[in-house]
């Protein structure tokens, strides 16, 4: 599951959730302060963080990530639609 760490008032945070909502992606939401987010994730970390699982991303790498997440979501999409063929023989599904 998707979480997203984030301050109060941050537009960086407000500009990935605003990507999430666009891949209709689930996700957590957890408003934190730097204090707790260095407790959380070390000192250093600045948010917002997004954690998926074991995985932990912020800075500079979430722009990668957020494409990363949309590649996926295609991908998806293309495989869970409802489409119909014809076989060799001429029969439809």
């Amino acid at each position: 599951m998707i979480t997203l760490y984030r301050e109060e008032t941050s537009p960086q945070a407000d500009a990935i959730e605003a990507e999430f909502r666009d891949m209709a992606l689930g996700y957590d939401r957890v408003v934190v302060g730097r204090t707790e987010a260095e407790k959380l994730f070390g000192a250093g970390t600045a948010l917002p963080v997004i954690t998926n699982n074991e995985r932990t991303v912020s800075g500079e790498a979430i722009p990668a990530y957020i494409r990363e997440l949309g590649k996926l979501w295609e991908d998806w999409q293309k495989f869970q639609g409802d489409y119909c063929y014809v076989d060799e023989d001429g029969e439809t599904c």
